[in-house]
């Protein structure tokens, strides 16, 4: 799989822009944007399970894709409570009190967050694969197929981790920023189905 293949995938499709506008819209809107979470996660499955390389899925049943996009942000919110935890009693106990152990505990979730953010991507592509939220932690399995694919997984890690800052800077530019980012952080999110849902189907377990 080439890195180029999944940044040019979302423009693959006769009306990628005005799919692509529609997601960056809803993104915007908090709760609403599970909706275009949840698009991005059937895209993943449709990747995975029909093998669609060239389109993306229309923009119709909002209420699946609510759905879809809700229980993903719960998958995710249990993969990362520990580290979150730890940087908010982090922050509240020691921000003010000692800088070391302050310094440490952002440290800690920090590291954390990275190794658990690590293994997400397969946990998801695992839940959409099977249509079931407890696949989601089917570690065994997960950590399996991640270690069948590790230097493809890597890579494309490191890479939509690298875009998301960029994304990021470009959405801390008042007002256009806010719109541009909005949009190409749903842009990203299809970049992520398309890589995590193709190595899904090359890893094996």
């Amino acid at each position: 799989m080439e890195l180029s293949d999944g940044l040019k995938y979302p423009m693959e499709d006769t009306e990628w822009i005005k799919k692509i506008i529609i997601g960056g819209i809803l993104n915007i809107i908090p709760i609403v944007n599970f909706i275009s979470f949840g698009y991005a996660l059937e895209t993943m499955e449709s990747i995975i399970i029909n093998k669609n390389q060239t389109n993306l899925p229309e923009w119709d049943e909002f209420g699946s894709k609510f759905i879809k996009g809700f229980m993903g942000i719960i998958i995710s919110i249990i993969y990362l409570i520990i580290p979150i935890i730890i940087m908010i009693i982090t922050t509240f106990s020691y921000g003010h009190k000692s800088t070391g152990l302050f310094v440490s505990g952002i440290s800690v979730s920090g590291i954390l967050m990275i190794i658990i953010g690590f293994i997400l991507p397969m946990a998801l592509a695992n839940y959409v694969a099977k249509g079931s939220f407890g696949a989601a932690f089917e570690l065994g399995e997960i950590i399996g197929r991640i270690k069948s694919v590790v230097s493809e997984y890597i890579v494309c890690y490191v890479v939509m981790i690298v875009l998301y800052v960029v994304a990021g800077f470009i959405s801390a530019i008042p007002i256009i920023g806010w719109i541009i980012g909005a949009i190409l952080g749903f842009y990203l999110q299809l970049v992520y189905a398309y890589y995590f849902g193709n190595l899904y189907t090359k890893s094996s377990y």
